[in-house]
């Protein structure tokens, strides 16, 4: 999960380890040229991958378009660690408020690879959602791995983090996304190939159809792999193939290369959308704030490094919305986000114990039940200009501040 705050000087430590584990060598190559055994290239692409933009999306939203009702909506959910509560929140309270679409794209970046799958399926599996971000499920995730750290790659233990995974990985679910894939749908995940430092896509659908154990695994691993911050959990190392010769790659949290995604990184660069993408209904849900209130910076490094680090952060997703919101005007779609509001008094990214989680997964789902979840650029900034000059618009950007009692 990509957890945005208070974790850059704990990264830090973790890499400065004096002892690496052994491991295959990496593929002379882009993801498109090799794949895990047993598996068509065709799973996965690099977010750089023009021939995957100009031939394969194409004919995949004309497809989504054909099975749908005309309209294409796409669902794109970023990380944020335990803030992934508030995007859980937010689509049950769609769910209960009726105002929830069928999503015919679902993509996820750490904690929101973690939640698309139940976003993908729909609210007959809300249950599960609920029961995998109201608290209990995460409350021990954090495990310290102690002076072991020194010797290592990561703070915390990776077993917790893939333990829960396989809590709600199972074959039902596999089986559910496979039935959905099969009718155009789509589903996509994004972690980060460390070896090659760029954003590699999983359609995760393509995972399911493949069917067994087999896919099974796969499926669970990208799923860790994305929600893998570097230095907080270990990498995960992911076996491919390329001409009959045996390679390894090392990916970790989508978030170390990309807040969230509409589509590969290739597509803003071009500027152009599919045509078959014009119409569509974009929504983005920013699983923690996009702005921090002003505060005075203590003078110490660790408060220094801290808020260095979420300033890059919060840059880095205001960005991916701005770029999101010009994508979809030039396809002539509708573009709507929702972030949590800084004035929210929200327990931060690493805050998984049972209180935090349930507080802010309640949070998102009165404010989605309550028809409150989304707002467009325009909203944000109109909202910022009442509010005054002193607030930027994405501090209220989010659904205005409900108190628990309401």
């Amino acid at each position: 999960m990509m957890l945005h705050r208070r974790i850059g000087l704990l990264g830090s430590l973790a890499l400065a380890g004096c002892a690496t584990a052994p491991r295959l060598d990496t593929p002379p190559a882009s993801p498109a040229d090799a794949s895990p055994p047993g598996f068509a290239v065709g799973i996965r692409t690099d977010s750089m991958d023009r021939d995957f933009l100009v031939e394969q999306l194409p004919k995949t939203t004309r497809a989504i378009k054909a099975m749908s009702d005309g309209s294409v909506d796409v669902l794109a959910l970023s990380g944020g660690g335990a803030g992934g509560a508030y995007g859980a929140g937010i689509l049950v309270g769609l769910t209960n408020a009726k105002q929830r679409p069928v999503f015919e794209i679902v993509t996820g970046v750490s904690t929101g690879a973690l939640i698309a799958p139940f976003a993908f399926l729909g609210p007959e599996w809300d249950g599960k959602l609920t029961e995998a971000y109201r608290g209990e499920a995460t409350d021990k995730l954090l495990v310290s791995r102690g002076f072991g750290m020194l010797f290592g790659s990561s703070v915390f233990e990776g077993g917790p983090l893939q333990e829960l995974v396989e809590r709600f990985v199972t074959d039902e679910l596999i089986g559910a996304v496979a039935k959905e894939a099969a009718t155009g749908r789509v589903l996509l995940v994004a972690t980060t190939n460390l070896d090659r430092e760029e954003t590699v896509i999983w359609n995760m659908g393509t995972i399911a159809q493949e069917g067994g154990d087999r896919a099974r695994e796969l499926f669970r691993d990208v799923l860790v792999a994305s929600s893998s911050v570097p230095g907080v959990f270990p990498p995960v190392m992911i076996d491919v193939e390329k001409d009959g010769v045996k390679y390894q790659e090392m990916h970790v949290d989508g978030g170390a290369s990309t807040p969230f995604f509409i589509a590969p990184d290739i597509a803003l660069i071009l500027g152009e959308p599919p045509e078959s993408l014009r119409g569509a209904h974009i929504y983005v849900i920013v699983n923690g704030p996009a702005s921090s209130p002003a505060r005075t910076t203590l003078n110490n490094p660790v408060d220094v490094a801290s808020r260095s680090f979420t300033a890059v952060m919060n840059h880095m997703t205001r960005t991916a919305l701005v770029q999101a919101d010009v994508f979809a005007k030039r396809g002539e779609m509708t573009f709507a986000f929702t972030t949590i509001p800084a004035a929210v008094a929200y327990a931060g990214p690493l805050a998984f114990d049972q209180v935090s989680m349930r507080e802010t997964f309640d949070y998102g789902m009165r404010c989605a039940t309550r028809g409150l979840a989304w707002v467009n650029t325009e909203q944000a900034i109109a909202r910022a200009q009442i509010a005054g000059n002193e607030i930027a618009p994405f501090e209220t950007a989010g659904c205005p501040k409900l108190e628990v009692a309401e």
